[in-house]
């Protein structure tokens, strides 16, 4: 069985405290092209920069050609991995044909000359990027578009057997988009180049990609063909929003869209909810309904909580009771008055104490005037009452038809009456 050009063995890595990569594994096969896809945040470019050895791992093996990066030379690893970050920036006043030249020269020993074939490389690799009649340019007058051409100029003369893109063609004009992809695919093809790309662009990657590697909060959530990874199920509980996967019947191209809800619906949709919440488990409840044309209120909560600051900056109309204090009647009444309003009341994710338990009987009577009420799972993990009084009141809600649930994408298509 052949080595993989690329092993990641249970890896986390991230920045101080901030874990980012939590326990990955993956492997990548010599001559693969590889599309990294998956939300902001989820690890893309830290996972890039961790195989890089730009960042050490805190635990786990990142793997070359079996070798341990961590103990390669950096002369040995510019010669097997080549790397084009997201930005590029140059201190110095270099002309574009002395970065591409570096592509060589931090390969071999200071001290040796580039020999004709060097300079053919380089001649090439500027050709390839259509970067040739830009040599004599400095780096920092050109454009961030022209700026990636010329790194990708560079990690190309390396002649790496691996090359790894984080998001370098977003930057490009379609024109060059395309032509960066061919000339990978080349490699790809013709010399065996191993190439992981890093891309938001779902629909490209599935023209492109061997193989889709979809990532969510430093995990691998699938990994497979296009097929495989970009469903519409999938991708929307990932991305967090109402996506759809469409196929080209005549490219068989796979084409992933959005779906602009909550504008275009109409009144059906723009119920008015009341949201019970704290601790800023209520923020992206508002954030997300109001996105939706809902009208939102909230309450009770604690003046200072951070529910309560987001209320008041998002203008949402909420009761509330004295910081540190347990709730009132007085604020309890008014809550209670507004919650009558809504048609739909939504329990967060927020902890229950004896200060908050009386929040619980907003939802009891909104069951009992036939609205839906909805309660976010794991109620056991959050109950700090004695006796636990919030799991027998929720257990008790539950059973005379009020629903949970678990995730906010999951909350919202229920919400919407689609599957």
């Amino acid at each position: 069985m052949s080595v993989p050009a690329l092993s990641i063995d249970s890896v986390s890595a991230g920045y101080g405290d901030h874990l980012v990569l939590d326990s990955l594994s993956v492997q990548i096969a010599k001559g693969e092209f590889v599309v990294l896809i998956g939300p902001n945040g989820c690890g893309k470019s830290t996972l890039l920069k961790t195989v890089a050895a730009l960042i050490r791992p805190s635990s786990g093996t990142v793997r070359l050609f079996g070798e341990d990066v961590r103990k390669l030379r950096p002369s040995v690893r510019s010669r097997i991995l080549g790397v084009v970050p997201q930005k590029v920036e140059s201190p110095m006043a270099f002309t574009v044909h002395q970065i591409v030249m570096n592509g060589r020269t931090g390969s071999s020993l200071p001290w040796i000359a580039l020999s004709e074939e060097d300079h053919g490389i380089i001649e090439r690799s500027m050709i390839y990027t259509d970067v040739l009649d830009l040599r004599d340019r400095y780096f920092m007058e050109l454009s961030g578009g022209e700026q990636q051409r010329v790194i990708l100029a560079m990690v190309l003369a390396q002649e790496p057997q691996i090359i790894m893109l984080d998001e370098s063609i977003a930057h490009l004009d379609i024109n060059h988009r395309y032509e960066v992809l061919r000339i990978l695919r080349r490699l790809n093809h013709e010399h065996g180049m191993t190439v992981v790309l890093v891309s938001h662009d779902l629909s490209l990657s599935s023209e492109i990609a061997d193989r889709l590697i979809l990532m969510n909060a430093g995990k691998v959530v699938v990994t497979g063909s296009s097929e495989e990874v970009l469903q519409a199920e999938i991708l929307s509980r990932v991305y967090d929003c109402e996506l759809q996967v469409q196929q080209d019947p005549l490219t068989g191209a796979v084409h992933v869209i959005g779906v602009l809800d909550g504008i275009s619906r109409g009144s059906e949709w723009m119920k008015p909810v009341h949201v019970i919440a704290g601790g800023g488990t209520g923020i992206e409840l508002y954030r997300r309904f109001g996105l939706y044309g809902c009208n939102v209120t909230t309450g009770v909560l604690n003046r200072m909580d951070s529910d309560a600051e987001a209320a008041k900056a998002l203008g949402i109309k909420a009761v509330f009771e004295k910081p540190f204090s347990a709730i009132g009647e007085a604020a309890y009444k008014e809550a209670s008055d507004m919650a009558g309003q809504a048609e739909i009341l939504v329990v967060s994710d927020v902890p229950f104490g004896s200060g908050n338990l009386i929040n619980l009987r907003l939802a009891k009577e909104a069951l009992d005037a036939g609205k839906e009420v909805w309660i976010a799972g794991g109620i056991a993990e959050r109950d700090y009452t004695d006796g636990k009084q919030a799991v027998e009141q929720v257990d008790k809600l539950l059973a005379e038809g009020a629903r949970s649930w678990t995730s906010l994408h999951d909350l919202m298509m229920e919400l919407k009456g689609e599957p």
